[in-house]
């Protein structure tokens, strides 16, 4: 009988310790999700207490469980990285590189509308955030890594025409084309097609 009640509170505290469990990780993600929401809807600099009315929880409970925004943004990297793949998983149908460098930049155009929140927030935090520097770094060699994979060597080994080609063809750029000079998704696509066309003739 005693070994009865020992099973019995040993299960009884597992049980406990597993609801615990599921709902510290059922609170995180609604602080995760709280988080990019806001910055999708642009707020680029969301606030613990912005972070904590739209999780619908207290404001000690988003500190307990993000000490630091660092952890914030490595799980909005997360986010960013999804969306990115998502994105990049689309084959070109293209034979010639002429052809895979129109569909890229296609492609390109349909992730930038997608993280042009994010882009815009990491600009905002890139100079106190380790991680938000490098992860924009690695973002930056991903856009110039797919242009070398298109592109023949001729215009690889002329390096002025290459840069000029990653700067025109940049998520920075696609920002600029959207926001200052207030085109359209579709008229912001058309010009780093032309670009994209200039540059390479």
């Amino acid at each position: 009988m005693f070994s009865e009640l020992v099973k019995t509170k040993r299960k009884a505290s597992t049980t406990s310790a597993d609801g615990r469990h599921s709902r510290t990780i059922v609170t995180r993600q609604r602080i995760v999700s709280g988080f990019i929401e806001l910055i999708a809807e642009g707020c680029v600099a969301p606030t613990a207490e912005q972070v904590a009315a739209r999780a619908g929880i207290g404001l000690r409970t988003v500190f307990r469980h993000f000490d630091d925004m660092e952890t914030l943004y490595r799980e909005l990297g997360t986010h960013v990285s999804l969306l990115i793949d998502q994105v990049l998983q689309v084959p070109l149908k293209a034979s010639d590189w002429e052809g895979k460098l129109a569909e890229s930049t296609q492609v390109r155009a349909t992730l930038y509308e997608k993280l042009m929140p994010f882009h815009i927030a990491s600009h905002t935090h890139r100079h106190n955030s380790p991680f938000v520097e490098k992860y924009m770094q690695q973002l930056h060699m991903l856009e110039c890594s797919i242009l070398q994979i298109i592109l023949p060597q001729s215009i690889l080994q002329d390096k002025p025409r290459f840069e000029a080609l990653v700067l025109a063809l940049s998520n920075d750029a696609w920002v600029r084309l959207r926001r200052e000079q207030k085109l359209s998704v579709q008229a912001a696509c058309e010009v780093m097609q032309f670009a994209a066309v200039a540059l390479t003739k």
